[in-house]
């Protein structure tokens, strides 16, 4: 094995490591969501102000990778409404985010051929190509859900207190993802034609 193909294993070991690392972190947080919503509902007096300290600033917004929301009322409280709507979709977008990295993690393992379905050390497997299509659509998953959960603010908060946010950059990775995943196709049939004439 050459140096460089040492390097290039010790950088995908790496890269498996870290979005192993950063699947948990994004399974923590769409859990802690979920938890804090179960408890809002519960008792609401478990919250008298915001989460960190004193009462929530007028008009200051808190967010969740692209999605933002003011939840605090003019009066310093805290907007029941806004932050059950901030917390579905926190939960959502976290728990989308996580799955997108478990599928990267997969992807490189299965490319490294450390998977019980993978097919070799190679990149191009369908099973490669499943889960980059998941990717795109997970990406996209993460802005629908936003875009609705904007509008269902809009219709519960009212269009003159709903202040949100969205980024709609996650689109735009989904569609590059999926069309990333058709070149992947075309490469494990190319493969397959190769390996037919072996």
């Amino acid at each position: 094995m050459t140096t460089s193909e040492k390097r290039m294993e010790t950088l995908t070991k790496a890269a498996t490591v870290l979005s192993k690392l950063i699947e948990i972190a994004y399974d923590i947080g769409a859990v802690g969501m979920a938890v804090t919503l179960v408890l809002f509902l519960v008792d609401r007096s478990l919250f008298p102000g915001t989460l960190v300290q004193g009462a929530p600033v007028p008009g200051e917004a808190i967010s969740v990778h692209g999605f933002s929301i003011v939840f605090g009322n003019p009066d310093g409280t805290i907007n029941s409404a806004a932050f059950i709507i901030f917390l579905i979709t926190g939960g959502l977008v976290l728990s989308h985010m996580a799955w997108i990295f478990r599928n990267v993690s997969l992807i490189l393992r299965t490319t490294q051929g450390q998977t019980k379905f993978s097919q070799g050390k190679t990149p191009f497997q369908k099973d490669n190509v499943r889960m980059m299509r998941e990717i795109g659509i997970f990406f996209i998953a993460i802005t629908v859900a936003e875009l609705i959960m904007s509008t269902i603010a809009v219709l519960v908060l009212g269009p003159e207190t709903a202040e949100i946010s969205v980024g709609m950059g996650d689109a735009i990775t989904g569609i590059l993802m999926l069309c990333l995943s058709q070149a992947f196709a075309l490469g494990v049939k190319m493969q397959e034609d190769v390996d037919g004439l072996v």
